[in-house]
């Protein structure tokens, strides 16, 4: 009797557990494209190393501004569904030192954290999604990275997303903290 109840403990054990179904990290945005629900148990693995070269501090000058980017990967789960994405925290300075912007020190969850989106093999780019603390008057949008053949440096710029301006709170367009035409930064 003992062994019966073992046996019918380990089928149910064993159908209720749900496989992981490990799927390219590249393969993400052809979900989205064509609409087609992503299965549970689902991880979206960067199991091509696309992400890697991104890894890293990143500085450049742009506008008056010094720049630097510190580029994480992490695994985010969410729904029932994992996905390697990169987290991106940022300092940015004026020509004197001035600190205008500092997320360095921010957790993961923080929506000042420019979050990945999703590679765009052919093109050449990863998207990710950015918002500032005006986001109510426009300073959000999609930041696009792509690097140089020998990755010592990177291309960067954001397209911002002014659909989400609160007229009751916003008398102008919230100035962009980061560029809107592309900029170079180097791998430190």
């Amino acid at each position: 009797m003992k062994k019966i109840t073992m046996i019918i403990s380990l089928i149910i054990f064993s159908l209720s557990c749900k496989a992981q179904v490990i799927v390219p990290l590249e393969k993400a945005i052809e979900y989205r494209d064509s609409d087609i629900e992503i299965p549970d148990g689902t991880y979206l693995k960067d199991i091509n190393g696309l992400l890697n070269k991104y890894i890293g501090t990143w500085k450049g000058a742009y506008n008056n501004k010094n720049y630097t980017f510190i580029i994480t990967k992490f695994k985010k789960d969410f729904l029932g569904i994992s996905k390697d994405k990169l987290l991106v925290r940022y300092l940015i300075t004026t020509t004197t030192g001035l600190i205008l912007e500092d997320t360095r020190s921010l957790p993961d969850t923080n929506p000042l954290i420019i979050e990945g989106d999703y590679i765009s093999k052919s093109r050449g780019y990863y998207a990710l999604n950015y918002f500032g603390k005006d986001i109510t008057c426009g300073q959000s949008g999609v930041v696009f990275i792509s690097t140089t053949k020998d990755n010592k440096q990177m291309k960067l710029f954001l397209s911002p997303d002014q659909g989400f301006l609160d007229s009751n709170k916003c008398s102008k367009v919230a100035d962009q903290i980061l560029p809107t035409t592309s900029m170079y930064l180097t791998k430190q």
